[in-house]
């Protein structure tokens, strides 16, 4: 048995001596190959990682359900997603950097821009207006004694009438009562008393003419004529007090429709009580409408020429006036025109053409400006990106934004803001 065992021991000898050395060492490098990969691969795997920490999958309608790994929602099925972690590191190439902003507050797009500069620009004016009355020349007819209207020989609104015209006949106690004061006095032959008598009609509005007529008659005229003291166009003054939107002393909202007077035959007036108002139309007003941004362009003096039935004439501005009527504001132009040969028609309408003064500054393409509530949007590009700006408009003229605030000699702009308009909510500003 011992002979065996050193046979066998001198056989393995002898085949180690005779096996192929370099065959050893190429496994034995190869190994160490491989492990010096799997070592490397390890280390770059833990240091380039994206993600250094535990991974969470939740909800996005249940947050309060969170899983290790990927899955479903137990209450709603939707699928889970990876819950964000502050502390959640991800590499990002700088390349994208300028696309990682809020949709609302940047655009890409390759439409076509322009550049800012400074430019000189005028515009003609053109503007709508009317014919009305001076107030100036607004004459009141009022009641100089109390009684009842026996006859009116007005019947509307805006009806011309001239002075010393009778427009009614009243009745009065008062009067009567004065009257036959009058004849009383008259044959008592005390002349004292009778010129005092007559002081006493003329101030309750008889005329010289026809105190003289009941002297001559010795008999009490019970209905006396009232007759107009001025001339021009006549309105109800009661109408203008009962209807908020006619204001007589405000030519604008005068309206020119012949309608029939409110006051009737059979009604009674107290002294003093306001008639008839009376607008002469020697003078006329032009009044032309503008808006806010058109007037403040405008001032006193500024030629302008003015298309009507009566052909062209050059006048000037006289009054710029700002208003706010029927919920609009908007500003009144005013012309003072005389009208002695009657050529303007009250209601008349006109066309005004004003030519205003070039003005330099930062014009762009009105359609470069969105209007966004009470702010003006521009889209200014910078680095291929396009940011909305709020700016400030101080005058449009000639189809152009004269701009105040916003934007410098150079900037390059959108040309059409409102091709990258989807809605209003869209658009975040800058600062």
């Amino acid at each position: 048995m011992e002979k065996m065992w050193r046979n066998r021991s001198e056989m393995e000898e002898s085949r180690i001596k005779n096996q192929d050395l370099p065959s050893i060492f190429k496994k034995t490098a190869m190994l160490l190959f491989l492990v010096i990969m799997v070592t490397s691969c390890q280390n770059k795997s833990s240091s380039n990682g994206s993600v250094k920490a535990d991974v969470k999958y939740t909800c996005s309608m249940h947050p309060q359900i969170l899983e290790d790994k990927p899955g479903s929602c137990p209450i709603c099925g939707m699928e889970l997603t990876i819950k964000h972690q502050e502390h959640l590191t991800i590499a990002v190439d700088s390349s994208l950097s300028k696309v990682i902003h809020a949709t609302n507050e940047v655009v890409l797009s390759d439409i076509n821009t322009i550049t800012v500069g400074k430019k000189t620009v005028s515009d003609t004016l053109l503007l709508n207006g009317m014919v009305t009355y001076d107030s100036n020349n607004l004459k009141t007819i009022s009641a100089r004694i109390g009684g009842r209207i026996e006859k009116l020989f007005v019947k509307y609104n805006f009806q011309k009438i001239t002075k010393g015209q009778k427009i009614m006949e009243i009745y009065s106690p008062e009067l009567a009562a004065a009257q036959q004061d009058l004849l009383y006095v008259k044959a008592k032959g005390d002349y004292n008393l009778l010129q005092q008598t007559k002081t006493k009609l003329r101030l309750l509005g008889v005329e010289e003419n026809q105190i003289e007529q009941i002297l001559k008659t010795q008999k009490v005229n019970y209905r006396i004529p009232i007759y107009s003291t001025a001339s021009g166009y006549l309105i109800d003054a009661n109408t203008a007090k009962s209807n908020n939107e006619v204001d007589p002393s405000n030519p604008a909202t005068l309206n020119t429709e012949n309608s029939s007077i409110s006051i009737i035959e059979g009604q009674y007036v107290k002294t003093g009580d306001a008639l008839f108002k009376v607008f002469n139309s020697n003078n006329v007003w032009a009044d032309f409408y503008a808006n806010a941004t058109e007037a403040s362009a405008l001032k006193k003096n500024q030629a302008i020429n003015i298309n009507s039935n009566a052909g062209n004439i050059n006048a000037k501005v006289g009054l710029v006036q700002p208003y706010f009527y029927g919920g609009q504001s908007y500003s009144v132009i005013r012309v003072y025109l005389a009208n002695l040969k009657q050529n303007f028609k009250i209601g008349e309408l006109l066309q005004g053409k004003i030519i205003i003064t070039p003005q330099t500054g930062l014009w762009i393409p009105i359609e470069a400006v969105y209007k966004l509530g009470n702010k003006n949007v521009v889209f200014i590009k910078q680095n291929n990106v396009l940011r909305a700006r709020a700016v400030k408009v101080s005058k449009i003229a000639n189809a152009r934004a004269l701009i105040a605030d916003g934007l410098a000699e150079g900037d390059q702009i959108a040309s059409n803001a409102s091709y990258l308009i989807d809605t209003e909510s869209f658009i975040k500003t800058e600062n």
